[in-house]
């Protein structure tokens, strides 16, 4: 009973975490990188990546190609028409199977069997501690604020975080197979995040400088490892030479757009900032874990997550705690080497203190991530995201098949669950709104307008010559509580004098 105590934990604990996603998951095609994530799965399982728009095409408003990229896409440089996405192909190569499989719940169940796998990950990397430090450290990382946010919605964070915490555990492990599966994982973190590439660099080098061997194991295990990692290299290369016409071209452009120096000051200090908010100041421990736990096992978490936190220094700035989610492949390794060191620390007094100290400071840590999500309200997520299947749902049912629908965040949404087209108004010039209504007609369609509450003031603003940008009319369907499709046709009727009747949906 006590060999199988320890597996009976971590089974509790992953539970605990897929039974949190079930319950409150945002499991939405609603923003840009969730719709992003979910159409390009559903490219990969139709075998149908580059499908061309013909309106995109023969639309003579300026730059139309990019006003029919919907949200989370950019037009296609080398398809006229079609439309690629920002967004990296592994998370999407990994839904698209259980697409196939089990439809759209088995894809979006994806992200919490990461969320597991994220959990198994950190306790075997913890266990080369000890088994408490492994348990310790599963459990707090299943309650981090940001593991929490990020495992019950459609992104890429807690995959990619995942498969990356795997290749560590896999690395240090003694068993023969552990630089293959680390290849195996690394190559998968590569695919969800290219940019995540100077991790398994990291790896690379442990395993050549790894002590204890000789250089021949070295080289043969370094070379194991490395080919994992190219494989996904070269797929890598090859999708995006097919979506945007270039190997090293992503779909978020040139580094120069995204990366900079004058970046890495402020993103110093929110990281750092959020870091201490969302995981406690007692994650500085992670520094000391060098001088108390074995030396090379220290020095490779600590160089891993110097890693993770040098590749987002220079990245964009951003201003919501919910990007620390850039720092998730580092996130439980920190937690073990803070765990680690409390453990090492309380053991000068003797092995009762380290394991109770281990357990008083997991329960602290998993009440504090819990409080602290429900203070960011975390587990709110899928009632504000559910706004967007609501509305597809209304464009679905209430709006006819020739429906065109001018609209900007909801662009992805309208698309996956209405199942119409959309024009992207912040795209579009805008001296041209009236002409593409007019526009849209004269080719058989019927012109709708679907705008957020949020968004109503920017549009009218934007739109300041045009008569349809007033909306100046009763809409034709209101949302509860912040979404309104106006029929643009309707106009003319509210003019002569005939109020058009709103439809409330809640």
């Amino acid at each position: 009973m006590r060999r199988l105590m320890p597996g009976l934990a971590l089974a509790a604990i992953c539970a605990a975490l897929l039974a949190v996603a079930a319950r409150a998951g945002s499991f939405v095609a609603g923003g840009s990188d969730s719709y992003c994530y979910v159409h390009q799965a559903e490219q990969w399982a139709s075998g149908r990546l580059l499908v061309p728009e013909p309106l995109a095409v023969a639309a003579p408003w300026p730059d139309a190609p990019l006003t029919f990229a919907p949200a989370g896409h950019r037009p296609s440089p080398t398809v006229p028409g079609a439309v690629v996405p920002i967004c990296p192909p592994g998370l999407s190569l990994l839904m698209a199977p259980f697409l196939i499989a089990g439809g759209p719940f088995a894809m979006f169940m994806v992200i919490p069997l990461c969320g597991a796998a994220l959990v198994v990950g950190t306790c075997l990397l913890g266990s080369r501690v000890s088994r408490g430090v492994g348990l310790a450290s599963a459990a707090v990382t299943a309650a981090s604020p940001i593991v929490l946010y990020q495992v019950i919605q459609p992104m890429s964070d807690v995959p990619a975080a995942a498969f990356w915490v795997l290749a560590l555990a896999a690395a240090t492990s003694a068993a023969r197979r552990g630089p293959a599966l680390a290849g195996v994982c690394a190559g998968l973190g590569i695919l969800i995040r290219p940019n995540l590439l100077p991790l398994g660099v990291v790896i690379g080098l442990y395993f050549l400088a790894r002590p204890g061997q000789a250089w021949r194991a070295r080289g043969l295990h370094a070379s194991v490892y490395a080919a994992g990692c190219a494989v996904a290299c070269i797929t890598v290369l090859l999708v995006q030479r097919h979506f945007y016409g270039a190997p090293f071209t992503s779909g978020y452009g040139g580094l120069g757009e995204i990366f900079a120096a004058d970046h890495v000051a402020p993103n110093a200090a929110r990281y750092l900032t959020w870091l201490v908010q969302s995981q406690t100041p007692f994650v500085v421990l992670a520094l000391m874990s060098p001088f108390v736990l074995p030396r090379t096992f220290a020095v490779l978490c600590v160089s891993f997550c110097a890693a993770t936190i040098g590749v987002y220094l220079p990245y964009l700035v951003f201003e919501d705690w919910s990007y620390v989610r850039f720092l998730l492949p580092a996130i439980p390794v920190v937690t073990v080497l803070m765990l680690g060191t409390c453990g090492a620390l309380a053991a000068r007094a003797g092995e009762r203190w380290r394991l109770a100290v281990l357990a008083l400071s997991a329960a602290v840590l998993v009440a504090w991530g819990i409080r602290t999500a429900e203070a960011r309200q975390v587990f709110q997520l899928a009632n504000l995201e559910s706004v967007f299947a609501r509305a597809g749902d209304v464009v679905a049912r209430r709006l006819p098949g020739n429906a065109i629908v001018i609209t900007s965040r909801y662009s992805g949404s309208v698309r996956y669950y209405g199942g119409r087209r959309t024009i992207v108004w912040d795209a579009l010039d805008p001296a041209w709104l009236d002409r593409v209504v007019s526009y849209t007609r004269e080719r058989g369609f019927d012109p709708y307008l679907l705008i957020d509450s949020s968004e109503e003031a920017a549009f009218r603003q934007r739109f300041t010559g045009s008569t349809v940008g007033q909306l100046d009319w009763p809409p034709l369907i209101e949302i509860a509580p912040q979404v309104r499709i106006y029929r643009p046709a309707d106009r003319e009727r509210y003019l002569r004098g005939e109020a058009p009747r709103t439809e409330y949906v809640r």
